[in-house]
């Protein structure tokens, strides 16, 4: 009876669609899969990282980056009309407020000198509004596909913009010239 009750727990765990994937990585205790399904095609783990913050380097979350092939290669990336997937599951909660801020230090890190199209603040707005305070264990996924990013909060869909230019500058946030930290962007792009 407990090895079917065993059998039916890891049948569950491997049908959702975060669990998908033959094997898996882990790092700061964090493990997610080493592929991630997308329109048909499975994209692989290209990198994982750990985002500190605050002088007291306060573990935030592991992020993944999923390509259709590894690429330590960031503008090559971002060109790019393949799909992508940043998954982020969290080792700290936030508060509503607290992801609020987050998201606009991102935006003002980014963008602060005038480099996003003010026709992406009603899609950026819209995105901050919908996004969920955090607690331990939760995931926040990005889809990118052709100028569309879909955007869950444990594997509830919370976004769908179809606004390239702003999927564009989510996705350069973590692996473009200002990322939240080097570090984060380097292991996400392969590096150690």
């Amino acid at each position: 009876m407990r090895l079917l009750i065993r059998a039916a727990v890891l049948l569950l765990a491997f049908s959702t669609p975060f669990a998908k994937g033959a094997g898996a990585a882990t790092y700061a205790g964090v493990t997610l899969p080493d592929t991630y399904p997308v329109e048909g095609q499975n994209l692989v783990l290209n990198g994982m990282g750990l985002r500190t913050l605050t002088v007291f380097n306060v573990r935030a979350y592991v992020a993944g980056l999923y390509l259709a092939q590894r690429s330590g290669n960031g503008p090559q990336i971002l060109a790019s009309k393949a799909p992508k997937v940043i998954l982020i599951q969290f080792l700290h909660s936030a508060t509503k407020a607290q992801v609020e801020a987050q998201y606009r230090a991102g935006e003002q890190k980014n963008c602060g000198n005038g480099g996003c199209d003010p026709a992406d603040a009603k899609d950026f707005e819209a995105l901050v509004a919908a996004a969920p305070a955090v607690a331990v264990g939760d995931t926040s996924t990005y889809v990118f596909t052709d100028g569309r990013v879909r955007v869950y909060a444990n594997q509830r869909m919370i976004a769908n913009i179809a606004n390239r230019d702003l999927a564009f500058h989510l996705l350069e946030g973590f692996i473009g010239a200002h990322p939240p930290a080097e570090d984060l962007k380097r292991s996400l792009l392969g590096g150690q």
